[in-house]
């Protein structure tokens, strides 16, 4: 999920990054989708958060929160043990409690719903939004492994 998460994340910057002018709305939704994977990820890994969850970034930004997001989700698949529970605190400032495994399911999840709103706003513009459908991903990059 999180391999295909990293491949969607570039695919998409990649396309607003091509237009001559990327829809404002299409580029905030992308840049909630990086701070609110950032959000996670420091709620995992127990740092502080360094973006608000809606807050607009110009692409480089984006590019540049995106690899550490990748990075820092690799360094929790692969050292983390996905049955604990995670406590932290809501953005509306209420305590909880929740599966780790539950919190990846749930960040892998809203990227892909945004990353569609994306690729409507980027066609209504008249750009040519890329497709980031696992499917695709898994053809590109596992089987063609194989």
């Amino acid at each position: 999920m999180f391999q295909h998460m990293a491949w969607a994340d570039t695919r998409t910057l990649s396309s607003l990054r091509e237009m001559r002018e990327a829809p404002s709305q299409a580029l905030d939704l992308m840049a909630h989708v990086l701070t609110a994977e950032h959000i996670w990820l420091r709620r995992i890994t127990g740092g502080m958060t360094a973006y608000r969850v809606f807050q607009s970034l110009a692409l480089d930004e984006c590019d540049q929160l995106a690899t550490r997001n990748h990075a820092g989700f690799a360094d929790v698949l692969a050292s983390d043990d996905r049955a604990r529970v995670v406590s932290y605190t809501t953005s509306a400032g209420h305590a909880q409690q929740t599966l780790l495994d539950d919190i990846l399911v749930h960040v892998s999840h809203h990227g892909m719903y945004h990353r569609g709103q994306v690729a409507l706003l980027v066609r209504a513009a008249g750009g040519s939004p890329v497709p980031t459908d696992f499917i695709l991903f898994a053809r590109d990059t596992l089987w063609s492994k194989s």
